[in-house]
């Protein structure tokens, strides 16, 4: 009896499927494919971890002192980022990425060119990523630095709608260059220190695009 009742719900489940493949379209096929070109526009948000921090400093003539660092507990930031890039194909989009991204040394603006790869034909799809440009450091004006990131995600389209959903991961390297602190007093001026800092930092995060 056990047989018999184990052959029936088989028999059913393939004939379920096979009028499900029967019923569908070209055009609810032709759904699941993307056909992407043109223009996107996007925001995103991040959260940010800082594993590991690199001090370099110059005084004057005196030999370059090298400080690392590696954070005893996570350093945590934030970005939240608006995008446009351009599909040069199915598989391809080129763009450019702006924001604010907070940390514990003080808000950047990142500004930097963006490329994504996306993978297979389908509208839910893996991706990945490659970022490089600069930021600006608000610390007592206006400081350049620099920034390059990679990463991946996977991205599912929204039902109904042109909007797409991402997920992502990724690492990302910053070149800072604050402002040095002097405290009491010494010979030699603000302008004859040079400081740089590199921190490294992995995030997850989400995206919309449309």
């Amino acid at each position: 009896m056990k047989k018999l009742v184990t052959l029936l719900l088989l028999l059913a489940c393939i004939a379920t499927a096979a009028e499900a493949k029967r019923r569908e379209t070209p055009e609810e096929a032709a759904k699941r494919i993307r056909n992407y070109s043109g223009w996107e526009f996007g925001a995103s948000g991040r959260v940010n971890f800082i594993f590991y921090e690199l001090q370099h400093m110059k005084v004057a003539d005196e030999a370059a002192v090298n400080a690392h660092r590696i954070p005893k507990k996570q350093l945590m930031g934030g970005d939240i980022l608006f995008n446009a890039g351009y599909f040069l194909n199915n598989h391809w989009k080129v763009g450019i990425e702006t924001g604010v991204q907070l940390q514990y040394n003080g808000p950047l603006v990142p500004i930097y060119a963006t490329v994504h790869h996306y993978y297979g034909k389908r509208k839910n799809c893996l991706f990945n990523f490659l970022n490089l440009g600069t930021n600006m450091l608000f610390d007592h004006g206006v400081r350049m630095g620099g920034m390059a990131g990679i990463g991946g995600g996977y991205r599912m389209p929204v039902k109904d709608s042109k909007m797409n959903v991402d997920l992502m991961i990724g690492y990302q390297a910053t070149l800072l260059r604050p402002r040095p602190t002097v405290n009491g007093g010494y010979a030699f001026d603000r302008k004859e220190i040079k400081l740089q800092e590199v921190n490294q930092m992995v995030y997850v995060g989400i995206g919309v695009s449309f």
